[in-house]
């Protein structure tokens, strides 16, 4: 499959978060037509058992799986690559460090200290020369950061420097500034323009959560190029409120 990191310097890529690790929902979003998926490891009931299930699913279903984790894990990340997640998103990115850090782990020798085996599914076990596979790896794996905090331990250039994505969380963000749920609060709206500017003085794609799809396309009016647009569980229920409500309102009118 073309790799994610690609088609975010080329277009918009819009996908949704992952919360319910079952193949046939990542086929069924496959089949809808997103560009990717992000197996939420931070705030759905999934372990990493159950993000190799659907990373699986996606590789068969042609659509690229980003695991989203809330630490830094070295093996756990290396592990979660091997099995063919197409990145890692890490959440509460608020340091220098820890944005180096996902790069270091997430890349191989010699440009990062990711530790090296070909028996494993995104080698092909071994059937991919190695130098090939190493080149293939450090070029399409996508590092994603979330910038979702008031405040950060270093500049946001700093942080951004080893960052694919710099992803903005907005929920958090609208939280961690004391209006939540409200992101378009002034002081949301500030912060969230203070990270697109220093994406543009270090020409980092942004990503962003949208909770609707009108808001997801003001993002890509904006120039965002990997936007989550809510969850599998988000668009589940509102297909089910929008569908049975009414019924339900007829059902119940008729048995009064």
């Amino acid at each position: 499959m073309p790799g994610l990191r690609s088609l975010v310097r080329e277009r918009p890529a819009i996908g949704t978060f992952l919360k319910l690790p079952q193949p046939e929902v990542v086929e069924i979003l496959a089949i809808a037509g997103l560009d990717f998926l992000i197996c939420d490891t931070e705030h759905a009931q999934i372990d990493e058992s159950g993000a190799r299930t659907v990373i699986q699913a996606g590789r068969a279903a042609g659509i690229p799986i980003v695991v989203r984790v809330p630490t830094i894990d070295p093996g756990q990340i290396n592990r979660l690559l091997e099995a063919g997640a197409a990145g890692i998103q890490l959440s509460s990115t608020t340091s220098a460090d820890s944005a180096e850090k996902l790069s270091r782990f997430t890349t191989y020798p010699p440009t990062g200290a990711r530790g090296l085996s070909t028996a494993q599914p995104a080698a092909r076990f071994g059937t991919i020369p190695l130098a090939e596979y190493i080149t293939l790896s450090n070029d399409q794996v996508l590092r994603v950061g979330q910038l979702e905090s008031a405040r950060y331990d270093d500049p946001l250039d700093d942080i951004m420097s080893s960052l694919d994505i710099a992803f903005i969380g907005t929920m958090d963000l609208s939280v961690d500034l004391g209006v939540p749920g409200q992101v378009g609060a002034p002081a949301v709206r500030t912060k969230i323009g203070e990270i697109e500017a220093a994406a543009r003085r270090t020409d980092t794609p942004l990503g962003i959560f949208a909770t609707t799809a009108a808001e997801a396309e003001r993002a890509v009016a904006t120039g965002y190029r990997y936007i989550a647009v809510a969850s599998d569980l988000a668009l589940l229920t509102t297909a089910a409120q929008e569908r049975f409500t009414v019924l339900m309102e007829a059902v119940g009118g008729a048995r009064g």
